[in-house]
This record gives structure tokens, C-alpha cells and sequence, in this order.
């Protein structure tokens, strides 16, 4: 394998598979190969925070596809076990590692970064030869439910918070061969499932940040275009990238009005790619999959993230597409959708999706071909 767990040695599909129950580990898809697997435990995840300081639990090549097995906050109370069980969910249908991580919380492991939040983070990742200014680019090639449940909460609070006086927590389970979210009888929300949190680390200028709030860095972005197929754009701000992922969800609407999604831990299937001295002129990420590009505007005032994200469109169509920034603009009017990705996190999110049908040069994307290859040197 291509490097070493924090506090443990690097653990192979097959070390993996007979560590934990089936249920515990996502299938990989046949055509992608891991080059390694990154476990969630109480020695290789985070809460609440996202630093340059914390240690790597993983380092890999550039080019490097990794399984992370990544544990949901959903349901993660002093109690996982009796939490579920209120929803007729059996004790061995409870991730171990989720067990593990709700007995160090409680334990105290994370007392000192409770101001911080809850969030559980897989990571870091130290992808080789990124350096600050590059731009790491991070392929979903799969995102893989490990449970069959989430939990998806309401109340006083989120976009419209004077509708609900109490707190209410639903269990909501799902059915994966037929990819759909068993909402009530009669009600079965299409599957989506993605990782709400996808981040590099902030540079050491900016230091630790709670997890709550997206940045340049990435981070609780909350942005349901990022389901398998699709690729994120980071600009990278140390060494490494330090890459980290967790905040996963079955499905999401644009918004995320309650303040949540269906909360549930998954498997992403990704791989990390370096692009040299490409993130210097990022203000934020980006992304894209076979039909859209997606630019992505911050702010903690709604209407300044939609100045924001349409500034940040008209850049991007003159800087890749070679437009005017005027045509760029006419075109932001008559043929990009700006929709709300969260208005929930503190730093709010509007993004632009761009059609690549809009253009008749037409740009291979990885996706729509063969398996991925490693890249080259």
C-alpha cells in the first residue's frame, strides 16, 4: 500500500473486509481499484474542525483513487445503539466504528474543539507533490451507502424557523437497489447520495475553522451536484492538500432549508489529481460533471452570494471559455441557472450550472469514458 494510517498501518480491502461486518463495508465498484482505504475510527477522524495541524492519517500518490468509509453525525448521540433502536433499527445494524467514535465523544476525545461543532471528518489525506497554489482536483467516482437508514432533523431553526417549536428527528430509511428514500407510505424521494463536506485544509494564515461554515477551502458546501460522476475543484493552500471528507447524505434538495439532509454515512470512491500553480487565481471551487459546470459564489448575506456567484460565473466563462466579460454576462442572463445549494451554513451558497450543450466544442470529460487512469509522472 501506498502509505500509513494515523496510529495504525494502512488497511487493505481484504484486512478490511474481514475487520467488520458486511454491512460496515461499502462494495467497490468493479471497475475502480482503491489504491488504498481510509477507515473512520477515534484515531482517524476529527470533529467539528478542519486544520492544517492536524496530522495526516493518509498519504498517497498523485493519480491515487482511495476508499474512505466515512461515519455520519446522524443519530450519533451518547447512545447510537438505543438512538436507532427507537426506529426499529437492530444493534448489529449499527456501524461499529460509529459505536466507537459516539463512546470517544463522550469519553471526552474532542471536549476541548466542542465550541466547533459536530461534524465527524475523515482525514486528512497528504496527496504527494501538492503545494500551495495548485489546484487538486477530486473525482467521485462512486459514493456508496453503508447503512440503510439516515436521519434527517426539523425544528425552530434553518430557513423558516417559526414554523416549529420543538425538535423532531426522523429515521428515514431507504431501499439501494431501487435508489429510493422509504419517506412514508406513498412518498419515496429519489436517492442523491454525496458528501456534504468535501475540503482541503485552510492555510496556516487562516488556521483552524469550524467545520459549519464552506470557504475557499471547500468544505460544508453542501452541494448536491456532487453525486459519483461528477468532479470538485480545489485550490490548494498547504502541502499535501490535506484533504477531508464526512457530513454524507442519502439525498438532499437544493437549499437544505432544514439545516440538514437525510443524514447517512457512505463510502466516497475517490481519486485525487494535481494540477501545478492552477488554483492561484481560485476564489472558490468549482465543479462540474457530464452535463453542467457548476461555479459556486459565498456569502453570509444571500443576496451577496448570488452577486457572488454570478461574478464568479462571468470570470470563469472569460477565463476558460474565452468570452468578453459582457458576453459573458449576456449569457449568464439567457442560459445559466443559478440555483441555492445551502442557506443554512453560516456562509451561504448560490451556484451557477452552466450546460455544456451551450457550447459546440465540445471537452472530453473522464466520466463519460473508460475507467480512470492513473495520471502519468
Amino acid at each position: 500500500m501506498l502509505a500509513t494510517i494515523r496510529r495504525s498501518s494502512v488497511i487493505s480491502l481484504f484486512a478490511l473486509a474481514q475487520a467488520v461486518s458486511p454491512l460496515a463495508l461499502a462494495a467497490v465498484p468493479a471497475k475502480y481499484k482503491p489504491d488504498a482505504v481510509a477507515p473512520s475510527t477515534p484515531d482517524t477522524v476529527e470533529r467539528g474542525f478542519i486544520s492544517y495541524q492536524t496530522p495526516p492519517i493518509l498519504h498517497v500518490k498523485d493519480g491515487s483513487t482511495v476508499l474512505i468509509n466515512t461515519v455520519s453525525h446522524g443519530g450519533l448521540t451518547e447512545d447510537p445503539v438505543a438512538f436507532f433502536a427507537k426506529a426499529d433499527i437492530p444493534a448489529k445494524d449499527v456501524l461499529p466504528d460509529a459505536i466507537a467514535i459516539a463512546k470517544a465523544t463522550k469519553a471526552g476525545k474532542w471536549a476541548s474543539d466542542a465550541g466547533f461543532g459536530g461534524h465527524v471528518l475523515t482525514g486528512p489525506i497528504y496527496i504527494d507533490g501538492a503545494e500551495p497554489g495548485d489546484l487538486l482536483e477530486v473525482r467521485i467516482l462512486k459514493v456508496t451507502p453503508r447503512t440503510y437508514y439516515g436521519v434527517n432533523g426539523v425544528g425552530p431553526g434553518g430557513v423558516a424557523p417559526k414554523v416549529l417549536t420543538e425538535r423532531d428527528q426522523k429515521v428515514i430509511k431507504f431501499d439501494t437497489k431501487r435508489g429510493v428514500m422509504l419517506f412514508a407510505k406513498g412518498v419515496e424521494p429519489k436517492m442523491r447520495p454525496f458528501m456534504g463536506i468535501m475540503a482541503v485544509a485552510p492555510s496556516p494564515e487562516v488556521g483552524k475553522v469550524g467545520s459549519r461554515a464552506p470557504g475557499p477551502f471547500g468544505g460544508n458546501m453542501d452541494f448536491r451536484r456532487l453525486t459519483a460522476g461528477s468532479t470538485l475543484y480545489l485550490p490548494v493552500f498547504n502541502k499535501g492538500a490535506l484533504f477531508v471528507t464526512g457530513d454524507s447524505h442519502a439525498g438532499q434538495g437544493d437549499g437544505e432549508v432544514s439545516g440538514n439532509a437525510n443524514e447517512s454515512s457512505m463510502a466516497p470512491l475517490l481519486q485525487f489529481i494535481v494540477h501545478k500553480g492552477e488554483g492561484k487565481a481560485m476564489h472558490f471551487p468549482w465543479a462540474e460533471d457530464a452535463e453542467n459546470y457548476y461555479i459556486l459564489g459565498m456569502d453570509p448575506v444571500l443576496d451577496k452570494a448570488a452577486d457572488s456567484a454570478v461574478t464568479e460565473t462571468i470570470h470563469w466563462l472569460h477565463d476558460k471559455k474565452g468570452m468578453s466579460l459582457s458576453d459573458a454576462y449576456h449569457l449568464c442572463s439567457v442560459g445559466v441557472d443559478f440555483s441555492v445549494s445551502q442557506a443554512v451554513d453560516q456562509n451561504l451558497i448560490i451556484y451557477g450550472a452552466i450546460p455544456k450543450a451551450t457550447f459546440t466544442k465540445k471537452t472530453p470529460y473522464w466520466a463519460t469514458a473508460a475507467a480512470p487512469k492513473a495520471k502519468k509522472g
